[in-house]
């Protein structure tokens, strides 16, 4: 059920268009927290993405499953060789999960085996204040 939710949650980021409840562009600290997550991806550094992941995140997928499933979904398109955020998008709501603040970014990418990839990655703002990676999808 919990992979359920966390399919349905990137899915829904992917083809639905959500309100801008927060302004025009998702919070530059939610931007900052997506760079790092993703650098931490380029670099092969599962555990990195695991820790900086939200809780409902974690709930939705044990370590031993994302050092599986990271690898196996990033491997076959090769290294980043450019990467330009393409758009950003808060909502307050979101399938499956509590109310709160949530931040969609779609990133243009090309990758070494991939020139023309979509990285869509959804943040949460958790109870600390920090923002942490809900969901990550390559297209």
């Amino acid at each position: 059920m919990r992979k359920f939710v966390l399919c349905s949650l990137i899915a829904f980021a992917i083809c639905v268009s959500t309100s801008t409840a927060f302004g025009a562009s998702a919070p530059d600290k939610a931007m900052e927290a997506a760079s790092v997550w993703l650098a931490l991806a380029d670099k092969g550094d599962v555990q990195a993405t695991w820790n900086q992941a939200a809780e409902a995140f974690k709930t939705g997928i044990e370590l031993k499953e994302w050092e599986k499933k990271l690898p196996k979904a990033r491997q076959p398109f090769g290294d980043v060789i450019t990467r330009k955020a393409s758009s950003s998008e808060t909502t307050t709501t979101l399938p499956g999960v509590p109310d709160g603040e949530y931040a969609i970014f779609r990133f243009q990418t090309a990758f070494a085996h991939k020139k023309n990839a979509v990285e869509t990655l959804l943040m949460q703002k958790e109870k600390d204040g920090g923002w942490r990676t809900i969901g990550y999808f390559i297209k």
